[in-house]
């Protein structure tokens, strides 16, 4: 069966490493440019779009998707709550990938957030005083991101907040040094510290995220996926054929 074909929105960095890593893993690419949409109806349809444009131009990638018919993986971070309501409609109709964050590194980090909170709180449940440490969370980006606090630090907060019920001391921001990025949750009890990072130095992490969430969409029942719940599916996707595997073993 061949790969899905990938229509990818978008011709910056993020776009391009898109292109690059799906065309390396078989998929046929068809580039729709957001300063040209009188050429679109010249582009093959595709089987899912991949917004990587920006979100000015984001109403622009949730009606061409709508247009097409086709699920979206929606990729640009900073989005307000009116913008994501743009693809209401189209999720009604078709399967939306929310990705504002697509590397596998950030989704181990938020779960071993995860289990870290599950240990302290119930520690703390158990009389352990103080088990439960101050958090904070700190993002590095170059100096060309402008958004600050960046999407993936604010959620890092949040679901720390989630988890605890405790808010994060402090959400800092970095802006210098290299591409792409840094995010690192800090975790102080008055005797130590730990810490979970994550850094990111090539945008081929977030494209390799991409294009497996546009593959996985293909076929899925209408609706709003975030994308941490992609990667939950296929792992709970795999664990199940491996354990049919050992059951059907002699």
């Amino acid at each position: 069966m061949p790969e899905p074909a990938l229509g990818v929105f978008g011709s910056g960095r993020l776009g391009r490493a898109v292109q690059r890593t799906a065309s390396a893993e078989g998929h046929a690419v068809h580039v729709y440019d957001p300063r040209r949409p009188d050429q679109w109806g010249d582009v093959p349809v595709p089987d899912v779009l991949v917004d990587c444009s920006a979100p000015a131009v984001v109403a622009q990638a949730a009606g061409l998707g709508l247009s097409l018919g086709v699920p979206v993986v929606e990729c640009v971070s900073a989005l307000e709550d009116d913008q994501l309501r743009l693809f209401d409609d189209l999720s009604a109709k078709a399967p939306v990938v929310l990705a504002p964050n697509l590397s596998l590194g950030n989704y181990l980090q938020t779960r071993a957030l995860a289990c870290v909170a599950d240990v302290v709180t119930t520690m703390e449940r158990a009389g352990i005083t103080g088990a439960v440490p101050e958090a904070a969370v700190l993002e590095r980006h170059p100096a060309t991101k402008v958004h600050r606090p960046s999407t993936t630090a604010s959620r890092l907060a949040r679901e720390w907040l989630r988890y605890t019920g405790r808010p994060a001391a402090d959400v800092a921001s970095l802006r210098c040094g290299p591409a792409v990025s840094d995010h690192e949750v800090r975790l102080s009890w008055p005797e130590q510290t730990l810490t979970v990072t994550h850094e990111v130095s090539s945008l081929d992490a977030a494209a390799a995220g991409a294009v497996g969430a546009a593959s996985w969409s293909v076929g899925r029942a209408p609706g709003l996926y975030p994308l941490h719940s992609v990667f939950d599916d296929l792992l709970a996707t795999m664990a199940r054929a491996t354990a049919e595997g050992r059951e059907e073993q002699p």
